[in-house]
């Protein structure tokens, strides 16, 4: 009897300490940040995430060996496709433009209950992920290139009203850190420039709090809606 006590005792020690690593665990992994960089300098678009260290996004994608046979497959679809008249594309888009702008609205009506308690319960979960995201190391050059003094300075004050406007919203809703931004213009410059990067830092442990917090306030908004709609007061 002592023996299998003995035995009863050591398993659940060994559980507990198996189910104080897996605890640990999930403590590290929410309190770790995802790292992600966007960079649009020079005409060149660069973008990676990364989750400790790791590089996540974007995947190396091998290279594709395509045979004789595929390439001379390829050019004789391509000549067929070319063969056929534009109109008969232009209307076949439109038809299927029509139809998927139709289908959406249908969606939409019926939908339309689910989208009124999501947009309610947007604010308080909003209120979380503005903890949760960092967005920091922000760093624009923008040049206005224009012969025309008056195009130029009307295109400068059109960039600058809607990058500050982009920068004074996003700051409402999250935090961000060591911005730089640089708008010129220039009236013998042949070409305008557009440069633009920046970092982002999520916390995992606050985002998760932020899904929490908007699928609970949603299910009670619901909640709340089907109430009135089935006893609605007179």
């Amino acid at each position: 009897m002592m023996f299998f006590i003995g035995i009863l005792l050591l398993l659940l020690r060994v559980l507990t300490v198996i189910a104080l690593v897996l605890l640990l665990l999930v403590i590290i992994l929410c309190l770790s940040n995802i790292r992600a960089s966007v960079s649009f300098w020079d005409g060149r678009l660069d973008w990676n995430i990364r989750y400790f260290g790791l590089k996540l996004l974007p995947r190396k994608s091998k290279p594709e060996s395509e045979t004789l046979e595929d390439q001379t497959e390829n050019k004789k679809s391509g000549r067929a496709e070319k063969k056929e008249s534009k109109t008969e594309k232009s209307e076949t888009q439109k038809k299927a433009f029509m139809d998927h702008i139709l289908e959406k609205f249908h969606k939409f009506v019926k939908k339309s209950d689910m989208a009124g308690s999501a947009l309610a319960a947007l604010p308080p979960a909003l209120r979380c992920f503005r903890k949760a995201v960092t967005w920091y190391a922000i760093e624009t050059d923008i040049l206005i290139a224009n012969e025309d003094a008056a195009d130029c300075a009307r295109q400068y004050g059109l960039i600058q009203l809607i990058v500050q406007n982009l920068f004074g919203q996003v700051g409402a809703l999250i935090h961000v850190r060591q911005k730089k931004i640089r708008i010129s213009c220039d009236f013998i410059e042949d070409q305008s420039r557009y440069n633009f990067r920046c970092k982002v830092k999520i916390n995992v442990g606050r985002t998760i709090l932020t899904g929490i917090s908007f699928l609970w306030h949603y299910l009670k908004d619901s909640g709340t809606a089907k109430k009135s709609i089935v006893n609605p007061k007179l």
